[in-house]
């Protein structure tokens, strides 16, 4: 069994301020570091995702052109900045 963090993470930060809306559960439990488990693993996986499609769109020379290319770029980029801002 893993053993209770002090300092929290920002998905324990998440899951305990979506718990305080309904269940008084302050000061956090240590639960709250299990129930944080699947929206770190949510979070990997939309990571994942974005990188995969960037690199497929980087690599495909036939779909876009090179001004449409570079904005689909830009936009996967600047949803992978957005993940990963704050969550490292």
């Amino acid at each position: 069994m893993a053993k209770y963090r002090k300092s929290q993470g920002w998905a324990e930060r998440k899951v305990n301020t979506a718990c305080k809306k309904f269940i008084n559960t302050y000061p956090i439990k240590p639960w709250t570091h299990y129930a944080a488990q699947p929206l770190l693993a949510e979070h990997r996986r939309a990571v994942r995702v974005v990188k995969r499609l960037e690199k497929a769109v980087e690599l495909d020379q036939q779909t876009y052109t090179n001004r449409t290319k570079g904005y689909v770029l830009a936009a996967l980029r600047e949803a992978l900045a957005a993940l990963q801002k704050g969550r490292t």
